[in-house]
C-alpha cells in the first residue's frame, strides 16, 4: 500500500529529529530474523543514539488506520506513537491502542503530547535491535546503490559503517561486564564458601536494604528485649551485659549507622 503524503511527511520530520539529535535513525525495520521467532514485524520507524539507546516509533494518520489490525511493535528503550493533528484531535481512548509507557507526538513538529516512560531491555534484545537496525540500513544502502544515488550511498555506507562500530564496541562491553559478573561470583563463593551467592540476589539485598533506610532507616532493631541486626538476624554483642550497638554488624558486615 502506497504511503500517504502525511505519513511521508512525519517520516521526514523524524529524519530532521535524528539528524538534530546525533541519533542513528531508520525507517521499516525489520525486527529479528526467522531463525529466532522474528523477522515479520516491522517499526515504522527506529533510532539509536551514541549510547545505544534505541526508539520506536508507530505512524497512525487516521483514526482507520489506528484501529487497524496492523501489530504495532513497541520494542525500544523508549516508544512512540505518532499521529497527525487530525488523528489527535478526534481524542480516541488512546489507552485502547498503546501501552501506558508509550508517549504520544503529533504533527509534522512532532509535538509531545504524551510523555515516554523508560523500559528496562534485556542486552539480547537490545543486540536484536541494533542487528535489525544495521540490516535495515544496509538494504535501504543497497537500494540506493542500486538507483545510482551515490550521494545517499556514501551517507547510508557511513551510517552503516558506525552502526557496525557501534555494535562490535557494545559486543566487546557486554563481554568484559559478563567476564567481570562471572569473576565476582566465583571469588565471592571461595572466600565466603557460599555455594548459593549470586550477583542477582546481592542486588536485590541492597535494593530492599535502599528503601528501607529511606523509608524507616536501617539500624539495630530490639526484638523481644534482644537487638538484633535487620540484615542478617543475628544478635548484637554485648559487654557487661550491656548491648553494643556497633556501627557495622560484626557478624555479616551491614552499615548499621
Amino acid at each position: 500500500m502506497a504511503k500517504t503524503k502525511m505519513t511521508t511527511a512525519l517520516e521526514d520530520a523524524l529524519d530532521e529529529k535524528c539528524r538534530n539529535a546525533g541519533e542513528y535513525g531508520c525507517r521499516e525495520v525489520t525486527i529479528g530474523f526467522a531463525h529466532d521467532g522474528h523477522g515479520d514485524e516491522i517499526v515504522d520507524y527506529m533510532s539509536m543514539d551514541s549510547h545505544s539507546v534505541f526508539r520506536c516509533y508507530e505512524l497512525k494518520v487516521s483514526l482507520a488506520d489506528l484501529k487497524s489490525d496492523a501489530k504495532k511493535s513497541w520494542y525500544g528503550d523508549y516508544n512512540y506513537l505518532v499521529v497527525s493533528e487530525s488523528l489527535y484531535a478526534r481524542n480516541p481512548v488512546w489507552e485502547n491502542y498503546i501501552p501506558p509507557y508509550a508517549g504520544i507526538l503529533s504533527g509534522e513538529t512532532l509535538r509531545v503530547r504524551r510523555k515516554a516512560a523508560k523500559r528496562t531491555i534485556s542486552d539480547t534484545q537490545r543486540e536484536m535491535l541494533k542487528d535489525s537496525l544495521l540490516r535495515s540500513v544496509f538494504w535501504k544502502m543497497d537500494g540506493f546503490r542500486q538507483s545510482g544515488s551515490h550521494e545517499e550511498y556514501r551517507m547510508l555506507k557511513k551510517q552503516y559503517d558506525e552502526l557496525g562500530e557501534e555494535m562490535n564496541l557494545l559486543r566487546s562491553e557486554c563481554e568484559k561486564k559478563l567476564w567481570e559478573y562471572r569473576d565476582y561470583e566465583h571469588y565471592y563463593r571461595m572466600n565466603h564458601n557460599d555455594e548459593s551467592f549470586s550477583a542477582a540476589s546481592q542486588a536485590k539485598v541492597e535494593r530492599s536494604q535502599y528503601f528501607r533506610r529511606r523509608k524507616e532507616g536501617f539500624s539495630w532493631n530490639e526484638q523481644e528485649g534482644k537487638m538484633i541486626c535487620p540484615c542478617c538476624g543475628r544478635e548484637a554483642l554485648k559487654e557487661e551485659g550491656e548491648y553494643i550497638k556497633t556501627p557495622f554488624c560484626p557478624w555479616c558486615g551491614a552499615d548499621l549507622k
